[in-house]
């Protein structure tokens, strides 16, 4: 009964361990802070205060 236990609690870590460390992930591979569109410089307006 102790080994059962003992087995499934070894089964349960490792499977935590192996998903928590695995680097094939979605959320990895997207970076917020890239994007493909970009502003052309004549087209920005900037107000003047006068």
């Amino acid at each position: 009964m102790k080994t059962k236990f003992y087995f499934y609690l070894l089964a349960a870590f490792s499977t935590i361990l192996f998903v928590s460390c695995n680097p094939d992930s979605i959320a990895d591979e997207d970076n917020p802070y890239e994007t493909e569109q970009s502003q052309k410089r004549d087209k920005i307006k900037i107000p003047s205060n006068g």
